[in-house]
C-alpha cells in the first residue's frame, strides 16, 4: 500500500508540476527580470559594424514555397554585402531547383549573394548541414525553413544582440500565415510564453525551426540521425557557456498551414526527438548550468516520461481503489478525461475546454507511439516532408 500510494503521489506531482506548476513558476521568476541582452542598447550600430550573416536554407521538395521565400529574402533588411544566401537542396524529386533557379533570374533578386549546393542524393538534413555549415566564413549564420517568411528587420535584430559577447544564439517567435488548427496556435503561443520566460532566466532551450541565427564558429557537427535539429544544436551552445535568447521582435511567419495528418507525422517525429534529446542531452542535467538545468528538466527532459507517469497514476490509483474508497473518485476523474479526449477525437465538438484536453491527453498518447517508433528504429532515414 505505501509503494504504491507512493508510486501514485510521485506520478501526480510530476504531471502537475509539468504541465501547470513549471509554467507558472518560471513566468512569475521571470516577471521582474528581463534579458541582459537588450537590443535597444545597441540601436545606434552602422552598416559596417554588423557581422557577415550567412543565411542557410536547407530545401527538400519545397517546389510550392521556395519562388516566395527568395522574395521575401530579398526584401529583408540587410547589407548585400555581408549577407550571402546558401540554398541546400537535398536530393529533390520534384521542380524546386529548377523554380529556385527562375526566380533567382528576376531583377529584384540579382543583388542577393547566392551559393547553391546541390545534392542528387537525399541524404538527410543535418548530414547536410553538417557538410555545409563548416565551410561558412560569415560571422553569423541563420538557419531557416523554406516555408517560413521573415520579417524585414529580422536579420539586423537578430545581429545587435552579437554585440554581446555572451550570447551564443537568437532565436525567433513564430507566426501563422493562415488561420490553422486552433489547438496548434495554441500550442505553440503557450511555448512561446515559456520560451521568453526562459530567455529572461538565462537561455531558451531549443529554437522554432523556421529562424534561429547563431556564431558561426560554435557549430558543432551533430550526429547523423539527431531528430530536432533545432533543439540539439541551440543545447550544443548552451554547452559552450554562451546564451541563447529568444526575441519576440525578430518574426518568421509560417506559410503552410498543416492538415491533421501532417501534424501527426510532426507531433510523432517531435515526439521521438524529445526521447532521443532527453537521453543524448543529459548532461545539460548537471548544476553547473544553474538555472538551464532545472528549466531542461522541468520543460523539455520530463516531457517524454508523461505518457508513462500517467499509465503508472492510472494503474496505482486503480489497485489502491480496491483497498480505499477515496481513491475511486481520484480513478473515476482520470477516466472521464480519458473518456473526453477520445470522444473529442471523433465527434470534434467546438468547446475550448474539450479541445485543450484531447490536445494534451493526444500529445501524450502520440509521445508514446514515438517512442516505440523510435526504438524500432523508424527514425534512422532521411528526412521527408510529412506529407510525401
Amino acid at each position: 500500500m505505501i509503494l504504491l500510494m507512493s508510486i501514485f503521489l510521485f506520478c501526480s506531482l510530476l504531471i502537475v508540476y509539468h504541465h501547470a506548476g513549471y509554467p507558472i513558476l518560471i513566468k512569475l521568476i521571470s516577471k521582474n527580470r528581463t534579458s541582459k541582452s537588450n537590443r535597444k542598447q545597441s540601436e545606434s550600430i552602422s552598416d559596417a559594424e554588423l557581422p557577415s550573416i550567412g543565411l542557410v536554407i536547407p530545401i527538400y521538395n519545397e517546389e510550392n514555397v521556395i519562388a516566395d521565400k527568395l522574395r521575401n529574402i530579398s526584401f529583408v533588411d540587410y547589407p548585400d554585402e555581408k549577407l550571402t544566401v546558401h540554398l541546400i537542396f537535398d536530393g529533390c524529386t520534384d521542380r524546386s531547383y529548377e523554380v529556385a533557379k527562375k526566380v533567382l533570374e528576376e531583377p529584384l533578386l540579382g543583388r542577393l549573394n547566392v551559393s547553391i549546393h546541390n545534392s542528387h542524393i537525399n541524404k538527410g538534413k543535418v548530414a547536410q548541414l553538417n557538410a555545409v555549415l563548416p565551410c561558412i566564413t560569415s560571422d553569423i549564420t541563420a538557419l531557416s525553413d523554406v516555408s517560413a517568411l521573415l520579417s524585414i528587420d529580422a536579420l539586423t535584430i537578430a545581429a545587435r544582440h552579437f554585440q554581446n559577447t555572451e550570447i551564443g544564439a537568437v532565436c525567433a517567435t513564430y507566426r501563422f500565415l493562415s488561420d490553422g488548427a486552433v489547438q496548434e496556435k495554441s500550442y505553440w503561443k503557450y511555448q512561446c510564453d515559456i520560451k521568453n520566460s526562459e530567455s529572461n532566466l538565462g537561455s531558451t532551450l531549443g529554437a522554432h525551426g523556421a529562424f534561429y541565427v547563431f556564431r558561426s564558429d560554435l557549430f558543432c557537427p551533430l550526429p547523423s540521425d539527431t531528430i530536432n535539429d533545432d533543439f540539439v544544436l541551440p543545447c550544443t551552445i548552451i554547452q559552450q557557456n554562451h546564451r541563447v535568447i529568444y526575441e519576440q521582435e525578430m518574426i518568421a511567419v509560417e506559410l503552410e498551414a498543416t492538415d491533421v495528418e501532417q501534424d501527426l507525422n510532426r507531433r510523432l517525429r517531435i515526439g521521438a526527438g524529445n526521447f532521443q534529446q532527453s537521453i543524448r542531452l543529459l548532461p545539460l542535467l548537471n548544476p553547473k548550468y544553474g538555472m538551464t538545468a532545472f528549466m531542461f528538466f522541468s520543460c523539455k527532459w520530463l516531457r517524454p516520461f508523461m505518457p508513462m507517469l500517467f499509465l503508472l497514476a492510472l494503474l496505482s490509483s486503480g489497485v489502491l481503489a480496491a483497498y480505499s474508497l477515496w481513491f475511486v473518485p481520484i480513478v473515476a476523474v482520470q477516466l472521464l478525461v480519458y473518456g473526453v479526449a477520445t470522444l473529442q477525437h471523433y465527434f470534434k465538438i467546438n468547446n475550448h475546454l474539450l479541445v485543450k484536453i484531447h490536445y494534451v491527453i493526444s500529445a501524450h498518447f502520440i509521445n508514446a507511439l514515438a517512442i516505440s517508433h523510435y526504438l524500432s528504429g523508424k527514425y534512422t532515414t532521411p528526412w521527408r516532408r510529412s506529407h510525401d
